[in-house]
């Protein structure tokens, strides 16, 4: 705790104070020329708060701060929202979070409070439910107990997640969640058309990705950042290549073994922008 506190204060110019509506501690920190508001419930909520916008590396950061032309963020996984809540802070952006864990939503909601004192409230959509290729509903199990911070969980199929499935994990305690797939956000609920897609799913995103098919035959979406386990990076490529989509970046999440990677997917007529755009995202930040 303390060394997270002398990190936010000391290197960051950063600060934190206790909200008495919310009930939860707000941090405040600088993210290049913008203020970055986030709800605190839990020392797992501070450590990546801070941490947030920190490393040069960190593909998905760099993404979010480079897109400048994104109107609607779909939020696929959206955990603590922080990427939401910069891309929000930084283009004035619509989000649409998607995310099943009950207390990453209590999270999520109050940090849409924090961004509706300086912005519109209207800008955000909160979505509770799994993202998946169909719509349905299933059990999620809660592999850790149900405290703020916390993103081990599975939707229904446990041979489905990353690093070989989790059976044999302890699950906590499960609640039924509907899923949801991108094509049926804005096609049969209304929601506005994503313009740019962040994806973190554990292993779920070869099935997020066919439930996008109609998504991506229009090519609404001028990137997407997607979270790849193992095994599913060959069923995204070929979905990305067929419609249009040319994979520009990727961030090794640890080297030296086979496990998650970031890749940043460009429609092929905007790649030159946006090579340029993370180049300047690189330059001003560090």
């Amino acid at each position: 705790m303390i060394r997270e506190l002398q990190a936010l204060y000391l290197h960051q110019n950063g600060s934190i104070k206790r909200d008495s509506d919310l009930l939860c501690w707000i941090v405040e920190k600088k993210l290049g020329s913008v203020n970055f508001k986030a709800p605190v419930r839990s020392f797992r909520e501070l450590r990546r708060v801070v941490r947030f916008g920190t490393r040069p590396n960190d593909l998905v950061f760099c993404w979010l701060a480079a897109i400048d032309d994104c109107s609607v963020l779909y939020d696929i996984g959206a955990a603590n929202g922080h990427e939401g809540l910069s891309a929000h802070a930084f283009h004035r952006c619509h989000v649409v979070y998607v995310e099943m864990f009950t207390p990453s939503i209590e999270t999520i909601l109050k940090g849409v409070v924090i961004a509706g004192r300086d912005s519109e409230i209207d800008k955000f959509d909160v979505v509770a439910a799994a993202c998946d290729k169909e719509e349905r509903y299933a059990k999620a199990l809660l592999h850790q107990p149900p405290i703020a911070g916390g993103t081990y969980n599975t939707f229904d199929d446990l041979d489905a997640y990353c690093r070989g499935g989790r059976q044999g994990e302890k699950v906590w305690a499960s609640q039924w969640s509907p899923s949801v797939s991108i094509d049926a956000l804005h096609e049969r609920h209304g929601l506005p058309k994503p313009t740019h897609v962040k994806m973190d799913i554990d292993g779920f995103e070869d099935r997020a990705i066919a439930g996008a098919a109609n998504t991506l035959k229009a090519r609404l979406v001028h990137s997407w950042i997607i979270e790849i386990n193992p095994g599913r990076g060959e069923a995204i490529a070929k979905s990305m290549a067929m419609h249009g989509y040319e994979n520009i970046a990727h961030f090794v999440h640890y080297e030296g073994i086979e496990d998650a990677e970031d890749h940043l997917f460009v429609r092929n007529d905007l790649i030159d922008e946006y090579k340029r755009r993370l180049s300047e995202v690189q330059n001003n930040f560090w």
